[in-house]
Formats: structure tokens, C-alpha cells, sequence
């Protein structure tokens, strides 16, 4: 059977998109006015995004108003999530792996990002500038060519990629489809390892500030792409097996 978003988890994660992005396009208007600075326009924004993230959790609240089966809920978080992973991707980090070794050079330091301000200001098309180099708030390796960071970066198309194969799947009403869920939640579980431990291995030394910064860095916008995997992993085999 073919499987589709309820209509009010649907509005409900519209809504809360809305919310979480708008946010960031806030926080860029006032970056752009002069009433933030650029450190604080780029943290708020990565928190309201790792906020956001958490977004799945809205179908179990729409499951409470208009109850369906178990297996039609699972499917229903599964494929907000999926959705708002690949929401990233598509927003920063692929925009982020095309530009980045064109865009950034000579910055070693937050003070270095900063000194763009004038230029990012200049004009709203200079605002790519702001994304592209928003995570070097907290974390400099966006910006220093960092080898690591950049080729875990790189599975950005390949879960992009997953992703419309799942939906193209779904629509044929193929009873493989969750097996694309299955074989694909261990990528972002290792490519976040990576990414995290690589600078806690190499003694944090592109964490721009203090404990804060470092946590929201490595923990607060990393253990979505950690824990929800596992979730979803458990989540799709028991709707592979539900198919099966």
C-alpha cells in the first residue's frame, strides 16, 4: 500500500517550518539592518534550526488529534524527518560544498569571518556569504578548508539522493522502499562521528569560543544526525517487515 503524511501532521510541520525558518530569515534581516552582529545572527540561528530538527516529533501530536495505526504514525515521523534532514542538505550543505572552495580563503579565525561584515552588507546578494559561513561562528573548519569536514560534507547528495529514491519508491507502492531507510540510517550515525570526534581527537582546535560554542558545534546540532537515525533505522525495519 502506498503510505502518505497525514493531512495534520502535514499543516503541523508546515507550520513549524514556517516558524524555524522564518527565524533564520530574521536573524538574517537583522544582521543585514545592522541590529545584530554576524556571531550572534549565526548562533541563533543554528539553535533555532537544531530546534527545528526535532520537528518528527509533531506527528505524534497530530497522531493524539486524529488517531491512525502504529505502522502510519511510524511513517509519519519517518518521513518528516526525512524531509527535514534533507532540507539541509539541499539549503546549506550542498549550496555550502559547490561554493566554499571558491568562497572562503585566507580565514583562520572568527575575527577573519567578521571582517566581512561590510561586504555581506553590502548588497542582500552578498548575503550568501552570511549562510555559507554561518557554522564558523561556532566552528571554523566551514571555512578553512578543512579535508574532514568538507568530504563528510560530501554525503550530503547521497542523502538527498536516498531520499527521492524512498519517495519514488513510496509512490510505486514498492515493498522495498523502507529498506532505503534500513541500509541508509548507519551513513549519517558515521559521518557525524566523524565529524564530531575528528576535532575532539584533534584537541578542538577549530572551536571558535568557549563551552558553549563547542557543544552547540558538536552536540546540539550534531545528535539529531546521531540519535534519529537509530529511531528511524528501528522505525523503517518495522515497516519493512509490516510490507514483507
Amino acid at each position: 500500500m502506498e503510505r502518505s503524511l497525514s493531512p495534520t501532521a502535514r499543516r503541523y510541520f508546515l507550520v513549524w517550518t514556517l516558524i524555524g525558518w522564518g527565524g533564520v530569515g530574521v536573524c538574517g534581516a537583522l544582521f543585514f539592518a545592522g541590529v545584530l552582529d554576524f556571531t550572534m545572527s549565526a548562533k541563533v540561528s543554528l539553535y533555532g534550526i537544531s530546534v527545528w530538527l526535532n520537528g518528527w516529533l509533531l506527528a505524534i501530536s497530530a497522531n493524539r488529534t486524529k488517531p491512525r495505526s502504529k505502522f502510519d504514525l511510524y511513517h509519519d515521523c519517518l518521513v518528516i524527518w526525512i524531509v527535514s534532514y534533507a532540507m539541509t542538505n539541499v539549503l546549506w550543505e550542498i549550496p555550502w560544498v559547490l561554493a566554499s572552495p571558491f568562497v572562503f580563503e585566507g580565514l583562520n579565525s572568527l575575527e577573519d569571518i567578521v571582517a566581512h561584515t561590510d561586504y555581506m552588507r553590502s548588497s542582500i546578494l552578498n548575503m550568501y556569504w552570511w549562510v555559507l559561513a554561518s557554522f564558523g561562528s561556532v566552528d571554523l573548519r566551514t571555512v578553512n578548508h578543512d579535508s574532514t569536514f568538507y568530504v563528510v560534507e560530501l554525503f550530503a547528495f547521497a542523502n538527498v539522493c536516498a531520499t527521492l529514491y524512498f519517495f519514488y519508491l513510496n509512490k510505486k507502492r514498492s515493498p522495498y522502499r523502507y529498506l532505503v531507510i534500513v541500509l541508509g540510517c548507519g551513513e549519517p550515525i558515521a559521518a557525524t562521528f566523524i565529524f564530531s570526534f575528528a576535532e575532539v581527537f584533534g584537541g578542538f582546535v577549530n572551536m571558535t569560543g568557549g563551552v558553549a560554542d563547542t557543544l552547540l558545534a558538536l552536540v546540539w546540532t550534531q545528535y539529531q544526525y546521531f540519535v534519529f537515525p537509530m529511531i528511524f533505522g528501528y522505525l523503517g525495519f518495522q515497516l519493512l517487515r509490516e510490507d514483507w
